[in-house]
């Protein structure tokens, strides 16, 4: 979501193959015979916030509950030119199945002719993104809290056998306390289990560790080499690999990386950890990683379970004048016309026919309040 200025490299591996559990997902049936429990029908369109290569993400009021959410629109013609089918099933299996203090929640999914829709809670503090871009950099206070936040979320992905693979300011979220939540896991890999190895060369530019460009084989120890790479931008202002042109200079990796004197010793210590160029030495990986990080000199005045629960108060915490203010999102999108289905045509479907996603839509069943939504919706269709 967001002013994304970084191009990715689009993964094109198609070989991973998920069993999925449908015991909480509509059945293919009742969308062949048009029965939707959800559809966009059941939302208001009230701004567009975001926009991606094959996405747009809108500002959504439920009809019945009068609830504001995010709605992810995916265009099914460009996902399928481009294969990233995969890529999608894989984000709406994993945000349906984990949940996490640091993670976005995902409350249903649901499919029309045209497109695919994600409906995301709605994160009103913005991208960090939007807050580094504003401020230039961030002190090591600001620094500490989000990268701290991150090693727990990442971690938990680790120990749910997720590789991330595309940590950047862009996909971190600022919830209204100030903490992170982590979004967008198009790219991301569930994998058999710590020692599996990945061919598939992903991610974007100025974040991609250097053992997925010499497509040897890697697993969830790139997470680490995205985290220092966001680290020293979070404190520099500026990326530290400019690839700002999206082809990488695999020379690059290996010059000595000169940390700015007004880092302090710690954090220059953690970084230059973090950016080992040997997977197995680089601080985070390996069965005793966690601790190694948390154990780190820079993280000394951190009590992590308090972290974890949220009894640390964050170093920033969104003014929020009202529930529909978007001061901390992007004005390029923000101060556009409103939207509607009927003056954006990407919303509105031509009766095209596109292949079905078999198991895609999808309730949230511990969401009581979207499940009595349903059952209100059900009722006025009888």
């Amino acid at each position: 979501m967001g002013c994304c200025c970084k191009k990715r490299v689009e993964e094109t591996d198609m070989s991973m193959n998920i069993v999925v559990n449908s015991e909480h997902f509509i059945d293919k049936k009742d969308l062949d015979e048009g029965k939707k429990v959800v559809s966009l029908d059941d939302f208001d369109i009230l701004k567009l916030i975001g926009k991606g290569s094959f996405s747009k993400v809108y500002l959504v009021k439920n009809r019945l509950n009068h609830k504001i959410y995010s709605m992810k629109k995916l265009d099914k013609p460009f996902i399928k030119r481009t294969r990233q089918e995969q890529h999608i099933i894989n984000e709406r299996i994993l945000l349906s199945k984990m949940n996490y203090p640091f993670l976005v929640k995902l409350f249903c999914c649901f499919q029309d002719q045209e497109h695919l829709y994600f409906i995301l809670e709605f994160i009103q503090g913005g991208e960090l993104f939007f807050h580094l871009h504003r401020e230039i950099r961030f002190d090591d206070e600001k620094t500490r809290f989000y990268i701290a936040e991150l090693i727990l979320v990442l971690n938990f992905l680790h120990n749910n056998k997720v590789i991330y693979r595309d940590i950047k300011p862009e996909n971190i979220l600022l919830d209204l306390e100030g903490h992170i939540k982590l979004t967008d896991f198009g790219l991301s890999r569930l994998c058999s289990g710590i020692n599996e190895k990945v061919f598939t060369i992903c991610g974007t530019p100025y974040y991609i560790a250097p053992e997925i460009i010499e497509n040897k084989g890697y697993n969830n120890s790139v997470d680490w080499w995205s985290l220092g790479c966001l680290m020293y931008e979070m404190l520099n202002g500026k990326p530290l690999f400019n690839f700002s042109s999206g082809k990488i200079d695999t020379n690059e990796f290996k010059k000595e990386i000169v940390l700015p004197n007004n880092f302090s010793e710690e954090a220059k210590d953690l970084i230059t950890k973090l950016l080992n160029l040997d997977p197995k030495k680089r601080l985070g990986s390996g069965s005793n990683g966690f601790n190694n990080l948390k154990n780190h000199k820079y993280f000394e005045n951190i009590n992590w379970d308090d972290l974890e629960n949220k009894k640390i108060k964050p170093p920033f915490i969104p003014v929020i004048d009202d529930p529909l203010d978007l001061k901390y999102f992007d004005r390029i999108f923000v101060d556009e016309a409103n939207i509607t289905k009927e003056n954006d045509d990407s919303l509105n479907n031509n009766n095209k026919t596109i292949d079905n996603y078999v198991n895609f839509s999808y309730l949230d069943p511990t969401s009581s309040s979207l499940r009595n939504t349903i059952n209100l919706h059900l009722e006025d269709k009888k």
